[in-house]
């Protein structure tokens, strides 16, 4: 989540009046912010990614002027044509096809240059998705000679990138510059290259990597120009529009550039406001509260939107302001009216069913298993359900692998759970031994092509130097039988993860159940372990 510092002066700038310290502390989290720390002079604050309008303190102190001092709502936003034209070349299709931009006059300042570059990375962190969504441009507009060209240029194209003092090429950039090697991925594979330049030739921008250094913004800048550039143009307009918006925050002046693709034109930022409807009646089932006409329209506007009775008062239409791009259903509707109306406010509705409790029959049988494990001297842990291909493949057939993982170390749905013990034991290698560790979890497996089914078993591990098949196999009897559990046998087994002749799988009427044996020397080097290991894993679904 992201997390937004500033001091309460700074806020107090952008308010219709002055709140002290006490005043804010006890209405930020009234707009769904969470305090992560304060002192007498500053304040952190956390929010949602949804709502990148919190990201400076203008958008949040916005929020608080229609909240606390009842502002009306700033929805519908005229803004003027500039001189600016970007001109899309028809290559950059197959590598990142769309770019919007505006132009913007401000009076910076030091602290206004960071917070906009804050909101920035936020941005591309959060909706963004680390630059593969879109990626932003700000750029001091007054270096700029329009129109612009958004084009390609080939891996030997040279520039200065932003804070260097010497021209390097597009290759040079992707490795040997920290903003390349971040984002260099983003265009693995690629010949050609995106590049934003002027009438002059000037590279503003090296999208999705770096911004030329010709354009770089000082607290001196008074003209902005921002371009956005994405795979889909969707992303790139709901990013704009949120920067739009800042801006407007900010006090400038916004102005439109025009976009010539290869086979439409666009205006942009789109700031066309949406309408949406909801109903009383929807507020009360999921609120809890009954509310009329008025109140939910004044509601509204405590949240900066507008609305109106339609439909003889059956409905409710909203006007949603086109930077809110968290609002997407009727319920989102809902949760601002909650906002507008206090959910300190609500109070819990009683209980029409009044039945006394009781904990389900496998929790109780989770009990037992734990006290008699730790009984025996074990410690209980808790480990992923993500595991490694390579630690998981010896125990099932077919592995759910996980689409786009983010490591290799976490690459599927676990099969078992005594893959995922040894690493407990191997990053444990210094603490006094024997050591024994037991965990009851859920593993997955896959039935058929689609279907994902969950089963619980309890897994424990034994390392110490004269572990042994007979140890570990009197621990499971003693479990067993604590359980109360019969009819059972063990039969003589070979798996490809424990020693030949000691190991044994676990039956009970003519099935399968539990697995236990030695493991193979092999698997405990590999984790780097100085002592044997013995384990069990029981299916507890019966």
């Amino acid at each position: 989540m992201p997390v937004l510092s500033f001091k309460y002066e700074r806020l107090n700038n952008f308010l219709e009046k002055k709140l002290c310290k006490e005043e804010i502390l006890e209405i930020i989290p009234l707009l769904g912010l969470n305090i992560e720390d304060f002192n007498d002079e500053e304040i952190k604050v956390e929010y949602s990614p949804n709502r990148p309008d919190y990201g400076s303190p203008a958008g949040i102190a916005k929020a608080i002027n229609h909240f606390y001092f009842n502002k009306e709502p700033s929805i519908e936003v005229q803004i003027d044509k500039s001189e600016y034209i970007v001109h899309v070349d028809r290559r950059v299709e197959e590598i990142r096809p769309y770019v919007v931009g505006l132009y913007a006059r401000l009076q910076f300042s030091e602290q206004t240059l960071k917070e906009l570059i804050s909101l920035q990375e936020d941005l591309h962190e959060g909706i963004g998705r680390k630059r593969k969504k879109f990626a932003i441009g700000l750029h001091d507009a007054s270096r700029i000679r329009p129109p612009i060209y958004y084009t390609v240029e080939g891996p030997d194209f040279k520039f200065v990138p932003l804070y260097h003092n010497t021209q390097k090429s597009i290759l040079e950039i992707l490795s040997q510059t920290e903003q390349g090697k971040l984002y260099g991925h983003l265009l693995a594979k690629k010949n050609v290259f995106p590049i934003l330049k002027d009438s002059l030739n000037q590279v503003l921008s090296f999208p999705p990597i770096i911004n030329g250094n010709v354009t770089a913004l000082s607290e001196k800048t008074k003209e902005l120009f921002v371009d956005i550039t994405a795979c889909e143009l969707e992303p790139a307009e709901d990013a704009l529009s949120i920067l739009a918006a800042t801006l407007l925050d900010y006090g400038a002046k916004i102005y439109s550039v025009e976009i010539n693709f290869y086979d439409k034109k666009l205006e942009t930022p789109n700031l066309s406001p949406r309408k949406m409807l909801l109903t009383k009646d929807s507020i009360r089932k999921i609120l809890g509260i009954s509310l009329k006409t008025n109140e939910v329209i004044n509601i509204f506007k405590k949240v900066n939107m507008r609305a109106r009775a339609v439909k003889d008062g059956k409905e409710i239409e909203v006007i949603v302001p086109r930077h809110r791009i968290d609002i997407l259903h009727e319920v989102d509707l809902i949760e601002e009216v909650g906002y507008g109306f206090g959910y300190n406010k609500l109070r819990p509705l009683p209980l029409k069913l009044h039945q006394n409790g009781k904990p389900l029959r496998n929790k109780k049988i989770f009990e037992d298993i734990r006290n008699c494990l730790i009984g025996l001297g074990f410690i209980e842990v808790m480990t992923f359900y993500l595991a490694n291909k390579e630690e998981q493949d010896l125990f099932a057939e077919h592995l759910i692998e996980v689409a786009e993982p983010k490591t290799k170390e976490y690459n599927v749905l676990r099969s078992a759970i005594m893959p995922q013990l040894l690493k407990v034991l191997s990053s444990n290698i210094h603490e006094p031994y024997p050591q024994k560790v037991f965990e009851i979890g859920r593993i997955f497996e896959l039935k058929g092509r689609s279907i994902i089914k969950e089963k619980v078993k309890v897994a424990g591990l034994i390392s110490h130097t004269d572990t042994s098949f007979t140890e570990v196999k009197s621990v499971v009897n003693a479990l067993l039988n604590y359980l109360g559990t019969k009819n059972y046998t063990f039969k003589a087994y070979t798996h490809p993860y424990f020693i030949d002749g000691r190991c044994a799988i676990l039956i009970q009427n003519n099935r399968k159940i539990g697995l236990l044996g030695e493991i193979l020397p092999y698997y405990i080097q590999k984790e780097g372990l100085r002592h044997p290991v013995s384990g069990f894993e029981i299916s507890l679904e019966k």
